[in-house]
């Protein structure tokens, strides 16, 4: 371990939240991006389909071997190097001149990215030792990171507007170099004292079982179940269990599994998860009830979901706020049963205009209750874990989250369908596809009657995954109490 050169904790606080803001900015801003760059370099449908989803593939891939590859060679020091290289591929980006450049380029800074988040976390632990304040931290970072996801559709509408698709892509120079002069001066150093050799088979069998169960994951929602994504899922599952049993035999493994034996931990990871799939779940059926449903232009619908992003962005500096001043247990319970009202909100959506009131309330209760939750979760994961392992155990954390929203989409997505296609054939005699085709097929036939049985259908399943939702939050809420009964 090397000490850094450290003022003011609260300076690298805001240089690691920089990065963290960029990252965020650049999962969103792609969907703005892609009609342009899609009329300029003419991609195929499997082209375009890569240059949307290889950025999240690579962060979810690679994160748990990056925070391993941060606690060997130093975290200060692959945030750096990792800044220096998502700063070259963002510029390269931004002048690619074919599909294949941008899936390129888009898989090196998910790479970059995935290094960043979790050796940013584990600095934020060592920055603020006192637990009260590296959750304040972590809220602080995360507030960066949900308002970057916030900003991001605006800022690029805008770039887009006034210079050409690559622009987008050219955010990530300036903030990666203020980053690059900054982290030598204002972050401290830390690596394993004793670090062993990266294992590369046990690397390569993380990166290949979660991209195979991701990928499994997006086909069934993209286009539903089949005999391809089946086998993926199996064969992901499969390297995945071979990925464990590996790590359990190494003396120096690619990451810590002890970690999760440690007392309460593994209940937390379970939180994350779950929380994650009911949250990523959800989210697909917003921007459908409004703008489908409820026949809101795509403006009104932004508009009335921005009150939950501004909840969820409170909340996360509100909870560990009130952490100071009440048990951190408390506010926890507290947070995700105001999840929990949240989706029982879903799960009684009436029918009319009213149904739009209760659908923002319900956002705002449950980006209100992960806000608030999310800080004090990550911090529990990684203040259990050894400080040479700290890193290692915040990318499981947030490997968690990511292959929870992934899973999510395709519960939640299938309950959905379900109950939708279940009540259009009560209603009209029959019923294909998903409320997507349902919608499409109405619109084009200008047909009202159908278009009510269709918004009257999904409104249904919407409200059964509001209901699938609260079974979830109990399970949460049962996880919790189990965790913090021996505390008390």
């Amino acid at each position: 371990m090397t000490a850094g050169r450290l003022r003011d904790p609260r300076l690298a606080l805001a240089l690691l939240s920089l990065p963290s803001l960029l990252i965020a900015i650049d999962i969103s801003v792609l969907s703005v991006a892609l009609p342009r760059m899609a009329a300029d370099l003419r991609p195929s449908p499997t082209e375009l389909l890569w240059m949307n989803d290889i950025y999240g593939f690579m962060v979810g891939g690679t994160m748990i071997t990056m925070g391993a590859v941060g606690d060997r060679i130093g975290r200060r020091r692959l945030i750096v190097i990792c800044a220096a290289v998502f700063a070259v591929a963002s510029a390269v980006a931004a002048f690619s001149t074919g599909p294949w450049m941008v899936i390129v380029t888009r898989a090196v800074m998910g790479v970059a990215g995935a290094a960043i988040m979790p050796a940013s976390l584990a600095l934020i632990g060592r920055l603020f030792p006192d637990p009260k304040r590296s959750v304040a931290a972590m809220g602080a970072y995360m507030t960066c990171f949900l308002v970057g996801m916030t900003i991001a559709p605006l800022i690029g509408g805008v770039m887009i507007e006034y210079w050409w698709w690559g622009s987008v892509f050219l955010l990530g120079v300036p903030v990666m170099l203020v980053t690059l002069v900054a982290a030598p001066r204002l972050l401290p150093e830390f690596r394993a004292p004793a670090a062993g050799r990266l294992d590369l088979p046990s690397a390569a069998l993380c990166l290949a079982s979660i991209l195979l169960v991701v990928a499994a994951l997006k086909m069934i929602v993209n286009s539903g179940w089949s005999w391809q994504p089946v086998v993926a899922a199996v064969a992901g599952v499969g390297l995945g269990t071979a990925f464990v049993r590996r790590q359990n035999t190494l003396d120096d493994p690619l990451v810590d599994l002890s970690v999760l034996r440690r007392p309460g931990v593994a209940r937390v990871m379970w939180v994350l998860f779950l929380t994650a799939m009911v949250m990523g779940g959800t989210s697909i059926y917003w921007a459908f009830y409004l703008q489908s449903a409820q026949e809101l232009s795509p403006l009104r619908a932004a508009l009335w979901l921005t009150p939950s992003m501004i909840a969820m962005i409170v909340a996360s500096n509100l909870g560990p706020w009130l952490g100071r001043h009440i048990p951190p247990s408390r506010v926890i319970l507290g947070s995700l049963i105001v999840m929990a009202t949240g989706f029982l909100l879903y799960a009684m959506v009436p029918a009319g205009r009213s149904g739009i009131l209760t659908v923002v309330c319900g956002a705002v209760l449950t980006t209100a209750g992960v806000g608030a939750a999310f800080p004090f979760l990550m911090n529990d994961v990684i203040s259990h874990a050894p400080q040479e392992r700290a890193g290692s155990a915040a990318s499981l954390a947030q490997t968690a989250n990511e292959i929870g929203i992934a899973m999510g989409l395709v519960v939640l997505g299938s309950i959905g369908t379900v109950v939708y296609r279940s009540r259009l054939t009560s209603s009209t005699g029959h019923a294909d596809g998903s409320w997507v085709d349902g919608f499409r097929e109405a619109g084009s036939q200008h047909d009202a009657t159908l278009l009510r049985h269709v918004q009257e259908a999904f409104s249904s399943g919407f409200r059964a995954v509001g209901i699938f939702g609260v079974a979830v939050m109990v399970i949460v809420l049962l996880l919790r109490v189990a965790r913090s009964r021996p505390a008390n």
